[in-house]
């Protein structure tokens, strides 16, 4: 084979080498690189002519000689890194290594650099003799690297203070991926959303609605929003998506948690329907009331104008009989609008103790006996023994006298039954007659506020619904049977549970010995002078005492 031939002389070579170590230089420092060489055996640095001003080190004001010189400049937090990658370039047979360093300039100027080392040996010895190392200015990159950290790190902090998620979907209404917040509960793992088809987890409904909305976006580019329900283990949740185009062929969804807001809009409404029934009731109770409490006062202010002109005993005795009757009447009304009223304000409370109801059901019997019309026999049906629970005396009585007030209106002939049982859990106090009874078309609203049992008798139209309320706060329930023509039954079920005598007679406060005051003293606190004198003419006339007046005693409030 031929030798090559020589082209060049020796001044030649030294020149284009000479050249072409400018050209390379100026690439490189074109490209932010400069070269520098560390001597291992003396430490000594030698730079490039433009490494400092090629890297941008000198309008930082980073000026060094040597490499102790050099870790001045260091960042703190880069200093031992960059220490332990020198001596193990230097300590060991790695011919190349790199590390990057950030250097402080002045003004706290940040540079980045990147060295890049290689160890060549300068004579026959098995140690390199020198470090050749290329420094790269990698500011710009690093600072990118930097920003797109930072806008990684605030977009995670957005999702995580997010209360809602992410699902991103494609054009076929695949989720293609699931973004939420550490701690958030889905109605679906995770693991089985994420490149799950959504409609095998929303309805037929829900998802033509998403599919829809999700090819709308994607063809305009605008913001869709939508609303849907989502059926998970027999309950109803609800939901919002905002619904965004994001890139290519897919939408990026934020769903929200709209539960609250929905059951609020539902509690609004119910509100609303209340308020709106409230005012019909309101009117509906004025027209009532106007009319109900203008017939018993029509009957006494014009039966008492008609005494005070009739002669005959016998007359007066009979319109008297009249004014009872309708002063009895107009004091239920009033009463039954004060109970309402306490009811509704939630004023009215019950006052629970230790109750006998088989003795309870005697009173009341005794109490309506005298009231029974003519050709209608009043029936007691108990069980023996005594049977005692906790409830509110007064308002069991209030609601059996209703009972029965309604059954004797309504029953010309035949019999009314008060009766007790004990069935399980419950005492069972019921009125039964052989009245008129009630229609099935009305039954259903018999405890409805101003709903009578006979619109040709007078009457509110609110004992029953004041009855059912009173149950409902003893603990109880309240029942009607009926057949029109045949009768009614109304049934009042406490709570029972047996207790002993000997812890019932603990309870129950010791009556006093009969003697050991004889003497009995009434006080009467009145202001108002027509009722001081009522009452002072019937304890006159019952027991024969009269009533001292004083005037002018301040009772405190």
């Amino acid at each position: 084979m031929e030798p090559a031939i020589n082209l060049y002389s020796s001044n030649e070579k030294s020149e284009l080498i000479r050249e072409n170590s400018q050209e390379i230089l100026s690439v490189l420092a074109a490209h932010q690189i400069a070269l520098w060489e560390y001597d291992i055996i003396t430490g000594e640095c030698s730079f490039s002519d433009d490494y400092f001003s090629t890297l941008g080190l000198k309008n930082a004001g980073v000026l060094f000689e040597d490499i102790d010189s050099f870790y001045r400049f260091v960042h703190p937090d880069d200093t031992e890194a960059y220490k332990q990658a020198f001596a193990e370039m230097l300590s060991s047979d790695s011919k190349t290594s790199q590390i990057r360093v950030r250097c402080i300039g002045e003004q706290g100027k940040v540079v980045w650099l990147e060295d890049h080392f290689l160890s060549y040996k300068e004579s026959c010895k098995s140690h390199p003799g020198k470090l050749l190392a290329y420094t790269v200015n990698v500011t710009s990159q690093c600072e990118k690297e930097q920003h797109i950290k930072y806008l990684e790190e605030y977009n995670r902090k957005i999702i995580e203070a997010l209360p809602e998620f992410i699902f991103i979907f494609d054009d076929n209404f695949f989720i293609t991926d699931v973004l939420m917040a550490p701690g958030t509960i889905l109605l679906h793992p995770v693991e089985v959303l994420r490149g799950a088809d959504g409609r095998s987890i929303y309805s037929p409904e829900v998802s033509d609605l998403f599919i829809c909305n999700i090819r709308e976006c994607l063809q305009d580019g605008q913001l869709k929003e939508i609303e849907y329900p989502v059926e998970v283990d027999g309950g109803v949740h609800y939901f919002q998506a905002r619904i965004a185009p994001f890139e290519g062929n897919r939408v990026l969804a934020l769903i929200h948690d709209i539960g609250d807001r929905i059951l609020r809009s539902q509690e609004l409404i119910e509100a609303k329907r209340r308020a709106e029934d409230a005012d019909k009731m309101k009117s509906v109770f004025l027209a009532n009331m106007s009319h109900e409490i203008r017939t018993p006062l029509n009957a006494i202010v014009g039966f008492s104008e008609i005494i005070a002109v009739t002669e005959g005993e016998e007359e007066k005795r009979e319109y008297l009989e009249i004014i009872q009757r309708n002063s009895n009447l107009l004091l239920q009304l009033i009463n039954d609008i004060l109970d309402l009223s306490r009811i509704e304000s939630g004023k009215s409370e019950m006052h629970f103790q230790q109750v006998e109801i088989a003795g309870l059901v005697e009173e009341v019997e005794k109490v309506h006996q005298l009231k029974m019309k003519s050709n209608v026999e009043l029936k007691v049906i108990r069980p023996e023994g005594e049977y005692w629970t906790s409830t509110d005396r007064n308002r069991v009585m209030q609601v059996l006298f209703n009972f029965l007030s309604n059954a004797i209106k309504n029953t010309e002939k035949g019999s009314i039954t008060l009766g007790l049982k004990h069935e399980g859990p419950w005492l069972k106090l019921y009125v039964s007659d052989t009245g008129c009874g009630i229609s099935k078309e009305k039954l259903p609203q018999i405890f409805t506020r101003f709903e009578k049992l006979n619109d040709f008798v007078q009457g509110t139209g609110l004992g029953l619904s004041i009855c059912k309320s009173i149950v409902e706060r003893l603990g109880g329930r309240i029942e009607v049977t009926s057949e029109l023509g045949q009768g009614s039954v109304f049934a009042l079920y406490l709570p029972y549970q047996e207790i002993p005598k000997e812890v019932v007679e603990r309870r129950l406060p010791h009556k006093k010995n009969v003697d050991e005051d004889k003497r009995k003293k009434i006080l009467v606190v009145e202001d108002i002078e027509s009722n001081f004198a009522q009452l002072n003419i019937l304890l006159n006339k019952e027991l024969l005492l009269s009533a001292k007046t004083q005037k002018g005693i301040n009772i405190p409030p």
